[in-house]
């Protein structure tokens, strides 16, 4: 919910920004600010005849999923995640309409379907399984911390009201993974976290894709690493969905 406030936050001030400056566009140049810091280098504002550039620091609030032993869409809606970005933008044309993506990345993945994690440290894999009726927790999670390095391709109309379309990929390095156990015995809550997993894939890598007008977009990421290893463990794949805002 506290990730959720604070997009909402951004939503309403962006939009009293976008009605405060609603001036006649003036093309490439436009000296309207639609967004937080939409045209500011980080230290001034940029001088009058340079390119803007855009989607340099975003934050993503997404669904977590997985494929593989579990179906698509079967996770809770409860399992939301989020990104951090910080990234350059290299203007490719001219006209401003395509450019290059790159930078660093924060991702938190989080899944609360009612899965039950065992760790096998002897044959150093890692198995799933259904909890018995009425021995199920109060609340379940598997958490995964990422540093990451995305890529983007970028295409947009021109300016600042533009369209875009941004169709890339990223690498990233897990910091940690964790399952978590949330009981409620006579009135009291218990909560119990398993790290070290043996198999835990430190890798991971897949494609992503933004679609939005302005500094809105729809964002979805499909992986191509699992989460864990081992052939005989669980077969976990992440993917994710949701939006993205865009604060200069």
């Amino acid at each position: 919910m506290r990730n959720f406030s604070l997009l909402l936050v951004l939503f309403i001030y962006s939009s009293s920004l976008f009605s405060q400056y609603e001036a006649e566009e003036e093309g490439l140049y436009s000296r309207s600010r639609p967004g937080v810091m939409w045209f500011y280098s980080g230290l001034k504002p940029f001088e009058e005849g340079k390119l803007r550039k855009y989607d340099r620091l975003i934050f993503d609030l997404v669904y977590n999923d997985w494929y593989g032993d579990k179906d698509y869409f079967d996770s809770p809606p409860s399992s939301i995640g989020f990104n951090a970005a910080l990234m350059f933008d290299v203007i490719l044309t001219k006209a401003n309409t395509m450019s290059f993506g790159w930078g660093i990345a924060y991702s938190h993945f989080s899944n609360r379907s009612q899965v039950k994690f065992s760790r096998d440290l002897v044959n150093n894999t890692t198995l799933i399984s259904d909890y018995l009726p009425g021995f199920e927790p109060k609340s379940t999670k598997f958490g995964a911390n990422y540093i990451e390095i995305p890529l983007e391709l970028r295409f947009r109309t021109k300016g600042y009201k533009h369209f875009k379309f941004m169709i890339g990929g990223k690498i990233g390095y897990q910091l940690n993974a964790f399952s978590k156990e949330t009981f409620r015995i006579d009135g009291k809550r218990y909560s119990t976290k398993e790290y070290n997993f043996a198999d835990s894939n430190p890798l991971r890598y897949g494609a992503t894709v933004r679609i939005g007008i302005r500094n809105w977009a729809i964002y979805g990421a499909y992986y191509f690493s699992p989460l864990f290893t081992d052939s005989g463990s669980a077969d976990l794949t992440p993917i994710s969905m949701g939006i993205s805002v865009s604060l200069f």
